[in-house]
């Protein structure tokens, strides 16, 4: 709890970008436990006494704030400075809702308070980061960087109090560990060197060069080579941040923005001597089980599905750590599921803030917002159902009913929100702009397109199969959580009516093909049986799921008793399999890797680890 100090900035000005640092003396006594407790708008970090304590963005809302209770009392002496970095985003990313700057912190020693931000505190705009420089990495993560270590350092002065107030509320997680270096293996090519750390890692640029003369470095980051190269630009995406070294020694360690990815390209005007270039991993902190199978194969995408799980998860839940650093629904609830069983405790407190994280992201048009925070916003109405089924698992898995005294109100809402969209005939509707009605990544089903309509944009209606089958399916996870029947048979046989082609379900009443998703959902809510099952396995002109949503297809396979284990087993033996021979580490978005989204395919993806789940459920 923050109980005296006050919200405080650099001046009563602010800009977008900009890098901020306050400092204050204190002193303890040996015995006394110190706490820190912290909270921005952006991304800090902390040192005492010149030693990194901690670090993370404060993913939160301008209306529901969190702040962190950081225990700094191993890094204190008997008289003690802290200082405390701010990067204040100020643009709306899909990570990041523009708020105004700001940062609130105290700390106690035995209770007491012994510091805290007020105008007495002494702050710093940071000049040796381009402040303002907005150079975007990605629409999803915002803003890169440029550090130039041969500037003079600007002069402390005192700070402002500036007019925020906020009911704080904690975050109870764990805070994000930085780990130890990789080994690399360095490869010199033309201008360049290429830093390869062997694996896939999420992280901070931790650097320790010498250069011959002052000069500025282009440093960009990736999962794969292309041509020999980092693919730094990807359509309107740069992948890279900017350093500028002072002639000779150089070290820096940004502990603001996390890098992912397995590669670094260097670009210099000189050459440079490398003690070392890398990412240093940063983790949150899990205690895995241990898991034994007697195939190797299975034993391998085993693990390489719980290591894609941990780079996957930092202050929240990300889709990947390279492109987005995202939390979203569908994503999320793959992650949640197989972290059940692949962490010890099922990860509960972590698994239990995210799904408050998502639920304060609610819409005033009774939809979940896209991500979680996020400040461009393409609500998908199928994830807002998706929210229903991971809180359902959540309090299978944990037994933590009292979650609903926060979430129930938001599940309702948006359950709400689909009922009253049923239309006479028993269906629901495409949703109009700004709606993204997105399924998954493939044919049929992404429908792309709509992320850049207009509210002008003339509507055609239509009516998605996998939608409606998804609100039937999710109506069942909603009478259990709640006790309250909704009745869906209408809807049932209506979707059975508009889509039903005498062997199949069609994907839409604007297209004849069928999808294994769609067909896998009719199953799951018992329009289908195990004629449809062995179509779905057998027709070669149907749609085949993506890695995320095999998930479904294996469930409604499932529905069949043992009959299928032996094809789910060796489906995902297959598919991942080819993901580890290609030289994966981490397992990818798609099945296309690299190559899929013109180029901008994650082979790091949170919701591709399932494997986790079907193996402890399948395997005897």
């Amino acid at each position: 709890m923050i109980k005296s100090a006050k919200w405080i900035w650099t001046s009563d000005k602010e800009r977008e970008n900009e890098y901020s640092e306050f400092t204050e003396k204190f002193c303890v006594s040996n015995s006394e436990k110190v706490i820190l407790n912290l909270s921005c708008d952006g991304v800090y970090s902390v040192y005492i006494n010149g030693e990194l304590a901690a670090f993370s963005a404060c993913a939160d809302y301008p209306w529901y704030k969190f702040y962190d209770e950081i225990d700094i009392t191993k890094f204190c002496k008997k008289e003690n400075e802290i200082k405390i970095v701010v990067c204040h985003l100020g643009k709306d990313s899909q990570t990041y809702i523009k708020n105004n700057a700001g940062v609130i912190f105290e700390i106690t020693a035995g209770g007491k308070t012994v510091a805290k931000s007020d105008k007495n505190t002494l702050s710093r705009v940071m000049n040796e980061y381009k402040n303002g420089y907005n150079k975007m990495i990605t629409l999803q993560l915002g803003q890169s960087f440029l550090y130039d270590n041969t500037v003079i350092k600007s002069e402390y002065s005192k700070s402002v109090v500036i007019d925020k107030t906020y009911d704080l509320h904690k975050r109870n997680i764990k805070g994000l560990k930085l780990c130890e270096r990789l080994p690399i293996n360095t490869i010199t090519k033309d201008n360049s060197v290429i830093i390869d750390m062997g694996k896939e890692v999420a992280g901070f640029l931790d650097l320790d060069i010498e250069s011959p003369e002052s000069q500025k470095l282009l440093i960009a980051y990736g999962e794969h080579l292309e041509d020999g190269s980092v693919r730094r630009i990807i359509g309107l995406r740069d992948f890279s941040v900017e350093f500028v070294a002072k002639k000779g020694g150089n070290k820096y360690l940004n502990a603001l923005r996390r890098l992912g990815g397995r590669y670094l390209q260097i670009y210099s005007d000189y050459p440079i001597k490398i003690n070392y270039i890398g990412i240093r991993p940063v983790e949150y902190p899990v205690t895995v089980k241990k898991a034994e199978f007697s195939d190797e194969l299975t034993q391998r995408i085993y693990d390489t599905s719980v290591y894609t799980l941990k780079c996957c998860m930092h202050e929240h839940y990300e889709d990947c750590p390279w492109r987005e650093q995202a939390l979203y629904t569908m994503d999320s609830r793959n992650q949640m599921l197989c972290g059940y069983y692949a962490f010890q405790n099922g990860n509960k407190e972590y698994a239990r803030h995210n799904l408050i994280l998502i639920a304060k992201g609610l819409r005033t048009d009774g939809l979940l917002s896209l991500c979680f925070p996020t400040g461009i916003d393409i609500p998908i109405p199928f994830f807002s159902l998706v929210y229903l089924i991971q809180v359902y698992e959540y309090i299978h898995y944990t037994k933590d009913e009292n979650v609903l005294e926060e979430v129930g109100g938001v599940i309702k809402t948006i359950f709400k929100t689909f009922v009253d969209k049923v239309e006479e005939n028993g269906l629901i509707p495409t949703f109009p702009y700004p709606c993204w009605n997105f399924y998954e990544w493939a044919e049929e089903s992404n429908n792309e397109w709509q992320i850049t309509r207009t509210k002008e944009d003339k509507e055609i209606k239509s009516y998605d199969l996998i939608l409606n089958c998804m609100f039937v399916y999710c109506a069942d996870y909603y009478e259990k959580l709640f006790g309250e029947k909704i009745s869906v048979e209408k809807t049932k046989q209506a979707i059975k009516e508009t889509f039903y082609n005498g062997k199949e379900y069609k994907l839409s009443t604007h297209t004849n093909k069928t999808s294994q998703l769609g067909n896998s959902l009719a199953i799951l809510i018992g329009l289908g049986n195990e004629e449809l099952a062995e179509r779905i396995l057998t027709d070669n002109e149907m749609i085949t799921a993506t890695l995320s949503m095999r998930a479904f297809l294996y469930d409604a396979l499932l529905t069949f008793g043992d009959k299928y284990k032996g094809y789910i087993l060796s489906d995902i033996k297959e598919k991942y399999k080819m993901m580890l021979d290609a030289g994966a580490t981490t397992f990818w978005e798609t099945e296309k890797g690299a190559a899929d989204f013109d180029g901008a395919g994650s082979l790091c993806h949170g919701w591709s680890a399932i494997p986790v789940y079907y193996f402890y459920n399948i395997i005897d």
